[in-house]
């Protein structure tokens, strides 16, 4: 089959395919703090895993049914996979992040950025990443730097009209 410019349908679904994987292979940019944040929850993961053995042990003992009939041990098991599937999740996210983020221009808003607006709200945008998403952090409500808010605040600024909701406002101030 040949397309409207001249390729096949396989040169083009193999295009989109290698364009898949390098946006799949994109580094996700995330603040320092948000790392650390990961680096924490890890250990904590890490630890509360390895502190499922002695309760391992007593369920499967404490049945005379087998393993596969016992139901503490597949409650436990269960738990031990919702541990373990974050603490994957976690090292994924940590070892595709970039090394550090993105400078931002000097007087605009970008990765790391708390945006103040006329209205008086505040908000900080975080990287691609971040455990606080929604969340109000001292006077600013974190928003990941792909929340459609974010997106529209990213290389604004002081001054540049922004919509947020119905409310049309512009940018006071860049923290």
């Amino acid at each position: 089959m040949i397309c409207s410019d001249d390729r096949t349908a396989d040169e083009i679904l193999s295009t989109n395919s290698n364009q898949r994987i390098i946006t799949m292979q994109k580094e996700l940019v995330i603040l320092d703090s948000d790392k650390e944040y990961a680096r924490v929850r890890i250990e904590v993961l890490q630890k509360q895993i390895q502190d499922l053995g002695p309760e391992f042990y007593e369920v499967f003992n404490q049945s005379s049914e087998t393993w596969h009939d016992n139901a503490p041990f597949d409650a436990l098991r269960d738990r031990q996979s919702v541990l373990d599937a974050e603490l994957q999740q976690l090292r994924s996210i940590l070892r595709n992040s970039a090394l550090s983020v993105p400078l931002v221009q000097k007087g605009r808003v970008g990765i790391g950025s708390v945006v103040l607006l006329a209205t008086g709200k505040r908000y900080k945008i975080a990287g691609d990443w971040t455990p606080h998403a929604g969340q109000m952090i001292e006077d600013d409500l974190v928003l990941s730097r792909q929340a459609p808010l974010a997106v529209q605040f990213i290389d604004k600024r002081v001054g540049d009209a922004v919509t947020v909701g119905k409310i049309k406002t512009t940018i006071k101030d860049i923290l």
